[in-house]
Formats: structure tokens, C-alpha cells, sequence
């Protein structure tokens, strides 16, 4: 079982470790300081879940390298998709399997254009972890359980019997759009409030209007999901509200605040341009999800100036 993982960051590099602790034959694509980082101390990761763990599989920042794969986990930013999908190809073979581990609700029909004949497998991940300045991979709380799903179900199946192993919970979904949208609905809230007052849930709840904005930024995401026909629980945004207001640890941030704060290139259009673009197109009101939008959007072109 030839396998690779491109994207080792908070996600792929857990998604890695567990995977190198599993199989023999794994190959990680890494580039630049993370490359030299693998090759000297190896990937390292520190986590509740799985515990310490120290792997040494092959790392390469040229795909072609490596071969054709029996399965390949693209686990990178939504942006870096198309250019991560281009890479891969000559690595995917008749047999090949793809498998998406990312943010956003777009991916897959995306993939499919690059890839038109392989298999590509969807699928959305809950977890915290996030990789540390020596590239070492952080991963905190009980749970890390990533759901499978895929048009092709012999593919989806193939997906799930390789990543059901220590470490991650998997289950099969016959409906991974639904899945998807569940967590993109607070991705598009907690991701985005938090980048819009720059600070942690906890902060953002502290604020006069924080819990009415947040819970208002779900159910516009949901109302979009509606619109577009998915199967979604008419509860599911008090679902989502009532959790993160039961969340013991508020002192954290999101991945999109973290990257605009420290001025990496993030995935705003993900977590909030795709939802109003969307939006206008389908004549959805959401008028605080483009507030909040143009909003950090206007502060990145100030901050690029």
C-alpha cells in the first residue's frame, strides 16, 4: 500500500503521523524550511489523542519522484488546491484513490476537473491541531473524527478502511455533502467572527453584540445551505450556537483569525467570500456574513498597502 500525503500542516501532518504509524510506505510532499525540518528530526507530533509520536517516511518536494500511489490525502489550504491537484498527477494512476482533507464546500467538483478519472473522496474533519514553529504537529482535546464519503462508494470504502486506524474515529457517510455543510456552517461563523474582532471566541463573546453577531452569522450560512438544496437539520444552527456556548476552553482562536493576525495568506475567500458570492447569486440575504467579509477584507488590502 503505497500511500502520500501533500499539505502537512495542522491537519496533514496529523492525518500523516497517524497514518506512518499504521503503514510502511508513506511519502510526504514538503517544500523549504518544512522539508528540511521532516528530513532532519522527522515528524513529530504531540497529541492527546494519539500521544508522542516520531515518524521517518520519505519526504520529497517533487511528486513525480515518488511513483504511482495507491492513495494520495491532499490535506492542503483551499487556495493551494488546484496547484496541489497538478502536482499529484503523475503519481495517480488507474487504481489511484484522492482524497480530499480540507476547509470549504467546493473542493470536490473542483478536484474532479483536474483529475477527471480518478476517484476523488470527500470528507470533513473534526480536530484541533496546528503545526508548531519547528514544524512539529500539535494536537489538543479528545477527538479527532473525520467523516468519508464519495459519488463512488468502492472508493469511499477503500478511503475508510485505510484511515480507520488509531488515531482517528471514521465513519462512512452516505450523504458527505450534507456532512460537509454542517461543518462549513461553523466554520463560517466561528472562523469568521473571531477574524472580525481579531481575538479569541471567549473575547468575541465578551463583547456587546458578539453572541447575537455570531449566532446571526450561522444562520445566514444556514440559509444559504438551504437555498442550494442540502439535506441540513432545521435545528442545526441552535445545535452549532448551544455547543460552542457549552465549549469549557473559549480562550482559543480559529485558523482564518490566526493566519490574517499574523499575516499569512488565509482562506477568507473560503470561510466567507464563497458564502456570499453564493449568496448574491442565489438572492440570500446576508447582510452581516458581507458586512463582516468586506469588512477583514478591506483590512488585508490596507495592511498590503
Amino acid at each position: 500500500m503505497k500511500l502520500m500525503v501533500t499539505g502537512i500542516g495542522g491537519v496533514g501532518g496529523y492525518v500523516a503521523s497517524v497514518l506512518c504509524a499504521a503503514y510502511s510506505d508513506v511519502t510526504l510532499i514538503a517544500r523549504g524550511p518544512r522539508k528540511e525540518a521532516l528530513l532532519k528530526k522527522g515528524l513529530v507530533l504531540h497529541s492527546d489523542v494519539f500521544g508522542e509520536h516520531t515518524a521517518f517516511p520519505a519526504v520529497t518536494d517533487d511528486p513525480s519522484t515518488a511513483g504511482i500511489q495507491d492513495m494520495i490525502f491532499v490535506c492542503v489550504k483551499n487556495y493551494s488546491l488546484a496547484d496541489a491537484l497538478t502536482a499529484i498527477r503523475p503519481c495517480v494512476g488507474r487504481h489511484t484513490v484522492v482524497v480530499l482533507i480540507l476547509n470549504g464546500v467546493d473542493h470536490g467538483a473542483a478536484a474532479k476537473k483536474i483529475l477527471p478519472k480518478c476517484p476523488i473522496v470527500d470528507t470533513t474533519i473534526y480536530i484541533t491541531s496546528a503545526y508548531e514553529a519547528d514544524f512539529s504537529i500539535r494536537q489538543s482535546g479528545t477527538f479527532a473524527r473525520l467523516f468519508i464519503g464519495s459519488y463512488d462508494k468502492e472508493a469511499a470504502q477503500r478511503a475508510y478502511d485505510v484511515l480507520n486506524c488509531e488515531g482517528l474515529t471514521c465513519r462512512l457517510s452516505d450523504d458527505i455533502t450534507a456532512e460537509i455543510w454542517n461543518k462549513y456552517i461553523t466554520n463560517c461563523a466561528y472562523n469568521v467572527i473571531t477574524s472580525y474582532y481579531e481575538g479569541t471566541i471567549g473575547y468575541v463573546f465578551s463583547q456587546p453584540k458578539g453572541k447575537e453577531e455570531f449566532r446571526t452569522l450561522l444562520d445566514e450560512a444556514y440559509a444559504v445551505g438551504k437555498a442550494l438544496g442540502i439535506a441540513l437539520s432545521p435545528t442545526l444552527p441552535e445545535e452549532i450556537y448551544d455547543r460552542v456556548m457549552r465549549q469549557k476552553d473559549k480562550d482559543v482562536s480559529s485558523s482564518l483569525a490566526r493566519d490574517i493576525m499574523q499575516g499569512r495568506q488565509s482562506e477568507l475567500e473560503t470561510f466567507s467570500g464563497y458564502l456570499v458570492k453564493t449568496a448574491d447569486e442565489l438572492h440570500i440575504p446576508v447582510p452581516f456574513s458581507a458586512h463582516c467579509y468586506h469588512t477583514i477584507l478591506q483590512r488585508l488590502q490596507h495592511t498590503a498597502t
